[in-house]
This record gives C-alpha cells, structure tokens and sequence, in this order.
C-alpha cells in the first residue's frame, strides 16, 4: 500500500476507535451503524466490479487482486480470488525456500525459518501480514539446525503441572 493509503488507513483506524469511545450510547450506536452500512453498499459495488470483471475479461480480475489497496478490499469483503493458503504461498516464494509453510488451519498460519539472518523473521511475519490481513494469527518459528530436536517451547506447550 502507497503512504498516502496508509495514512488514510490509520485515520479510519483512529476513527473507529473514536466511534468506539463516544459516551452517549444512541450516537456511537448510529455512527457504528452508518459505518456497516456503508461498507455493505462498498461491498456490494465491489462484488459487482468482481462479477463484471471476470466476465469481460478474467485477466483483469489477476491484476485488481495484484494491486495491494485493491487486494485487502477484497480480503475484507471476502472476495479476493485466492484464498488464504494461496497468497500465503505466494508470499513465501519471495524467499525463496527459506521459509516453508508448515500449515493453516482455522486461520492460523504456521511458517518455518531455514537460514536467514538479522531481521529476516519479523521481514516475514510482515510480508505474511501484508499477504494475509485475514489471518487468525500467524506464527513463525525459526528452524533449530539438522538434528530434528525442537524445545518444547518451540511447540507452545508447557511441562508445568506435569499432567
């Protein structure tokens, strides 16, 4: 997304959150509603943009859902092309075999590091956030070496209790 996106991304943010604090009950509930309803008509256009698209010519429905503000539309009215394995997929070959998909499941990614380096862990984990806004949670865990040993908190458990 271009800056001027961002910035504009992080005022509706704001915004929302603004919406969210308003002390008298009748106006946030009107404002929250004003906002639903406005991105079900934006939706409901974009739907139709999608459906006329790949009608007249599937290849362009390629290039909207390349296009990074046009994607995380799509991702938030549930219509982009692919789905959430897919662009993951897509956004691990940018680095080229050093991050392996382990699987997805409910929503939640779960990557493998190989190598790397300074940085290249959180480079990833934005990379994925970028590809997958829709993702319950995304975790990235870096490879231990070619023993095949990995701790126990690598694997988010606890040997506390010892049931």
């Amino acid at each position: 997304m271009a800056t001027a996106d961002r910035v504009c991304a992080q005022k509706i943010e704001d915004l929302v959150l603004r919406i969210g604090s308003i002390a008298d009950s009748e106006s946030r509930e009107a404002a929250q509603q004003l906002m639903e309803a406005v991105l079900e008509l934006q939706g409901s256009a974009l739907e139709r943009v999608m459906e006329i698209a790949s009608a007249d010519s599937p290849g362009i429905v390629r290039r909207l859902a390349a296009d990074d503000l046009v994607s995380a539309l799509l991702i938030l009215h549930g219509l982009h092309p692919d789905d959430l394995e897919t662009r993951v997929r897509r956004a691990l070959g940018k680095w080229h075999g050093s991050a392996e998909l382990m699987g997805e499941f409910e929503g939640v990614v779960r990557v493998r590091l190989s190598g790397g380096g300074c940085g290249v862990k959180e480079a990833v984990e934005a990379a994925l956030r970028e590809a997958a806004p829709d993702a319950a949670e995304i975790v990235v865990t870096e490879s231990f070496g070619t023993s095949g040993f990995v701790p126990i908190s690598a694997l988010g458990m606890s040997i506390a209790g010892g049931d």
